[in-house]
């Protein structure tokens, strides 16, 4: 009797030692993809860290009091050599921004001119970076990432506001260059108004990782 029973004890044996092999792969492979996501969000993460390079490009090619930025009225029209449109794509925001990138805002990514684009910083610290249709790319960082950015004034149409109507989102700005004199009979001062541009940097990094970033400004 106990011969017979001696060959059952190895058949539950090698159930429980493949249902523990079963497991243990199962685990492996949880670990493994558990990894690869945590991996991905860095990539992700990085990305949208590098995307500061590119908004803070922009914003010293618009802001006031830059040297190297585009005056008030070259801002009125497109200026694709600076990466900037006067107004912004006539359906207002794209249902989808790559495909809107990669069919309006830069369709020809390879197609980029011999002579990088002048960026808006000081020589000693002014990073590389080539403009091609209405976007600038500025060259890859150190982890790999590519930043492009591009530049919309939130108008309907191009042109002077104060000339057309261009439907551009805008407001007055402060007190300080507002309001009247103190004294009496003193003149009003025209309210000077500010106009909004959108940023728009895009990243593309390691792992087919791609990003947007959006900072709306006002100058």
């Amino acid at each position: 009797m106990a011969a017979r029973q001696g060959g059952v004890v190895l058949m539950i044996a090698l159930i429980i030692l493949v249902a523990l092999t079963i497991g243990g792969i199962a685990l492996v492979r949880s670990v493994s993809t558990t990894s690869i996501i945590a991996g991905n969000l860095a990539f992700q993460q990085a990305a949208t860290l590098s995307g500061d390079a590119g908004t803070e490009a922009a914003i010293r090619s618009i802001e006031l009091g830059n040297p190297a930025a585009m005056s008030p009225a070259a801002l009125e029209n497109d200026n694709f050599a600076r990466g900037y449109v006067a107004s912004t794509p006539p359906a207002g925001n794209p249902a989808n921004w790559d495909t809107y990138w990669s069919t309006t805002v830069n369709p020809n990514p390879v197609a980029m001119p011999v002579v990088a684009g002048a960026c808006t910083q000081p020589i000693e610290r002014r990073p590389v970076c080539i403009c091609v249709d209405r976007s600038c790319t500025l060259l890859t960082d150190a982890v790999g990432n590519t930043v492009t950015y591009t530049i919309q004034r939130l108008c309907q149409t191009a042109g002077d506001p104060f000339l057309k109507p261009t439907g551009c989102a805008s407001r007055s700005q402060l007190a300080s260059q507002s309001g009247t004199g103190l004294g009496p009979n003193s003149a009003k001062f025209a309210p000077v108004p500010q106009y909004y541009y959108r940023i728009t940097s895009r990243i593309a990094g390691p792992r087919n990782t791609v990003t947007y970033i959006q900072t709306i400004v006002a100058r």
